[in-house]
């Protein structure tokens, strides 16, 4: 199961993401944690176009997907502003819920699609 905690920068994402990883930890349940700002640090990736946005969220939705289909929960926590680009993260995972948290910020010029209710029911 793949858990998208999403919205705008210093919206709460990263919080939201570590209370969940615990509540299922204490469950008993093996969860990985992926944060955006930690994922770009570790890939390297200074690319802040749409496209190195995209290209990063994809890379983070393929690495979840291979966690997901050992059994794990995997909550990621990022920005990832429209619609299509959360779309095409969930080609990767056989069952997901999109989380958004409201609040925070955007760098300049960007916009967020804010997802819907049928965006963010269970799939899969």
């Amino acid at each position: 199961m793949i858990y998208l905690i999403t919205g705008k920068a210093n919206a709460g994402k990263t919080w939201y993401a570590t209370q969940l990883k615990k509540e299922f930890t204490q469950e008993g349940k093996r969860v990985y944690h992926i944060d955006g700002d930690v994922w770009r640090e570790k890939n390297i990736n200074e690319d802040f176009s749409d496209e190195g946005r995209l290209s990063n969220l994809v890379s983070a939705a393929k690495m979840a997907g291979r966690y997901e289909a050992q059994d794990d929960i995997v909550i990621l926590s990022f920005i990832a502003p429209k619609k299509e680009w959360r779309e095409l993260m969930r080609v990767f995972w056989k069952q997901s819920r999109i989380i958004y948290i409201p609040g925070g910020s955007l760098w300049s010029g960007t916009e967020y699609e804010k997802p819907d209710e049928l965006e963010m029911e269970l799939r899969g």
